[in-house]
């Protein structure tokens, strides 16, 4: 076998000089642009020395493969010849595309990376294709980061995946032991969550594997070399041929870097980093990041049968709850409508199941007749409120009776086991075209303004049976092309909304938070983290304490329902507090229960969070340790701090078991020197005047009478 090493070692502390040719030139005329601005320029210019190494020579590209017979780490220009180079400043950062063939073969690559001056950031993107007429030799062992971490004492920290891994953090001295994660079943951030931060005594790096499917990420300290070696990639076991035309991708890589070894510096560094650089824009023409909004559910108030959806709602009920919702002075920016509005593959009426339902995505004509919907679209678009509509297009029941409108029996991959359990086929170009057309002629037909998924299957075993249909050496294909034609199918979706004026952005949920990647999350958020996320206040706060510092842009209901997902729940005060974040919605029985319904303390919990929410995507901190999901006994704390404004936001909650009446925090993230007003919204806790060193040195003491008490505090500079 011949062997093309080239070796590549990622140092926190560059000291050499390099040549800048046309990919860091682009930079510097950038930087005259003024694209770039503000920053530490010592730090700045470590990481950017750092991705000028890669971007000028792909040979030192953190990549490694084997294909056919030879092992590539990085693209060797004795081997690959670079064709094309585009620069173009985009979304905060200089984005450079090249273009690269391998000498005597038909394999293409294509290399995009990213670089944030600003953020200490870069990304990159690798695509492997085959433009000839004839097959590809065969491409596997892809590492789509290989790389190494220079520092002492390192320690890996993250946290787990949502269900049933509850978001917990973990933290693993790797001068002990290597740490290996295997995420298998297909929905990336179950079980496990592919987001890292590798801490030195030197600094680190905040790391992202973004990639929807299957992935692995593997950390190693070598002592010799005082590295931390990470390697990392997406579609587990790929090994594949690639026929003529086809185009297999690396997940997206994303790091971060920070040069000190300070959890909260690089906490914020990277949420400042996905908030002006990877969340989805607001507008289809405009700069700002997606901005916090709310939403109602109706879906219990309809007087029928119900379960986990919309399958009651119908044209006679959904007018009474909203105007019985806004009647009693409340509002949302969206009204939620969830699953189960769909006629039933075999032409019947979904009423208190809507799990075996899906397919066919024709609007149940019995529950709303003639244009029905529309109407009542258009009536809440009268009242300044968008609807949001839930589709499963990856899940296909009744294989059968769904032809009939269209689809095609070899579209789905099934598991032989069960004529009622299939998964639709996005990698197959008919399949996504057929199912995008199906989604955007609803959206047209009914003036629909944002898109909801949703997907509860695990899809492994269907891709691996699908890499079966292909033959041999086809490992990985299926999963690689779906995920690619999944991430196409939003993208379809996006770029209608763009055109039509409507919300540029998907709702992504599988199973609650199955699937929050970072290449998934540049087109989406979650309006519920977790779907355990609708019980308990003690999870809602563990997992605030625990998501936000990787995800900024999450939300949960505003209920708390002590174990049952589905009930009326009890929304007070506390509750509502407990959900400021930015995405929550309400539910309640509006019309059919109104005795049920604490209006009053609705109508201020939603003119609490509009005012709170400005400071949800700012910098985050934790005020207390790490609580578990079911720890109910003691305080938790966070704030928020907008260093634009030099103001934050402070949480405090005496949860409904804890004894202690008082607690003392230390305050985070606030000029030592600004004289600060201190304004709890319920009067108990304010100060007229103190000084940030003050607060974050000798801390801020916090009363609450009685357990089950939610503060609110408000720090602002003395004007």
């Amino acid at each position: 076998m011949k062997r093309v090493i080239v070796s590549l070692v990622i140092s926190l502390v560059l000291a050499a000089t390099f040549t800048l040719s046309a990919c860091s030139e682009a930079i510097v005329e950038q930087n005259a642009a003024n694209v770039y601005t503000g920053g530490r320029t010592a730090e700045m210019t470590k990481t950017q020395e750092e991705y000028v190494e890669y971007c000028e020579n792909l040979e030192n590209l953190p990549i490694s493969f084997v294909y056919g017979d030879s092992y590539f780490k990085g693209f060797d220009k004795n081997y690959f010849v670079e064709t094309s180079r585009t620069v173009k400043a985009e979304r905060n950062g200089v984005v450079t595309t090249a273009k690269l063939k391998l000498r005597g073969d038909v394999l293409t690559v294509t290399v995009e990376t990213a670089f944030y001056k600003d953020y200490n950031a870069y990304d990159y993107t690798v695509y492997f294709a085959n433009e000839s007429g004839e097959n590809s030799k065969i491409l596997k062992h892809v590492n789509a980061a290989d790389m190494d971490i220079e520092g002492s004492n390192p320690v890996l920290k993250g946290i787990n995946g949502d269900n049933p891994g509850n978001y917990a953090p973990y933290e693993k001295d790797l001068k002990n032991a290597a740490v290996n994660f295997y995420s298998y079943r297909g929905r990336a951030t179950h079980h496990l969550f592919p987001y890292f931060n590798v801490e030195t005594d030197e600094g680190g790096a905040m790391l992202a594997i973004g990639w929807g499917g299957t992935w692995q990420a593997d950390f190693s300290y070598d002592q010799t070399k005082n590295a931390t070696h990470f390697t990392g990639t997406g579609t587990v076991g790929l090994s594949t041929y690639l026929k003529p035309g086809e185009t297999v991708r690396t997940p997206l890589i994303g790091i971060v870097r920070y040069y000190e070894r300070d959890e909260d510096s690089a906490t914020n560094a990277w949420r400042r980093w996905v908030v002006d650089c990877n969340l989805p824009r607001n507008t289809a023409d405009g700069d700002e990041c997606i901005q916090p909004f709310s939403q109602v559910n109706f879906m219990l108030d309809t007087g029928r049968p119900n379960s986990d959806g919309s399958i009651s709602e119908g044209y006679d009920s959904w007018q009474r709850s909203l105007d019985a919702f806004l009647d009693n002075g409340l509002y949302a920016d969206v009204r939620w409508f969830d699953a189960g509005w769909y006629m039933a593959p075999n032409g019947g009426s979904p009423t208190s199941d809507w799990w075996g339902t899906v397919g066919t995505w024709i609007i149940d004509p019995k529950k709303w007749p003639n244009d029905t919907f529309r109407e009542s679209v258009e009536y809440f678009h009268d009242k300044g409120m968008d609807t949001m509509v839930w589709f499963e297009p990856e899940r296909v029941t009744d294989l059968a009776s769904m032809t009939r409108y269209g689809y095609k029996r070899e579209w789905v991959l099934s598991d032989h086991g069960n004529n009622n359990y299939y998964v639709n086929n996005l990698g197959n170009e008919e399949a996504f075209s057929w199912t995008l057309s199906r989604i955007l002629d609803f959206f047209e037909r009914h003036d629909i303004d944002m898109y909801r998924e949703d997907f509860n299957m695990d899809p492994y075993l269907f891709w691996n049976i699908g890499d079966g249909y292909e033959g041999k050496n086809r490992t990985g294909i299926t999963e690689n092309l779906y995920m690619q034609g999944h991430y196409r199918l939003w993208d379809g979706i996006i770029e209608y909304c763009k055109a039509h004026g409507k919300r540029p952005y998907v709702d992504s949920c599988a199973s609650g938070g199955g699937r929050n990647d970072l290449e998934t999350l540049r087109r989406s958020m979650n309006c519920l983290r977790s779907d355990t996320d609708r019980t308990t206040i003690p999870r809602r706060l563990a997992f605030t304490s625990s998501v936000s510092k990787w995800l900024p842009f999450t939300g949960a209901s505003t209920n708390e329902t002590d174990g049952a997902q589905i009930a009326t729940g009890n929304t007070d005060i506390y509750t509502l507090r407990a959900t400021f974040l930015a995405s929550q919605y309400y539910n309640a029985q509006w019309y059919m229960a109104p005795s049920t319904v604490n209006w009053a303390a609705l109508r201020q919990g939603i003119a609490e969070w509009r005012e709170f929410n400005k400071y949800i995507l700012k910098d985050f901190y934790n005020l207390t340790p790490y609580r578990g999901v079911d720890n109910d006994k003691e305080w938790t704390s966070f704030m928020y701090v907008d260093t634009d404004t030099n103001s934050a936001a402070l949480q405090a909650f005496r949860q409904k078991n804890c004894q202690e009446d008082t607690v003392k925090v230390l305050l985070k993230g606030l000029d030592p020197d600004t004289v600060y007003t201190v304004r709890d919204i319920d009067g108990v806790n304010s100060i007229q005047r103190v000084r940030g060193r003050a607060l974050m040195t000798n801390g801020l003491s916090l009363y609450a009478a009685n357990a089950r008490t939610a503060i609110v505090i408000y720090i602002e500079p003395v004007k």
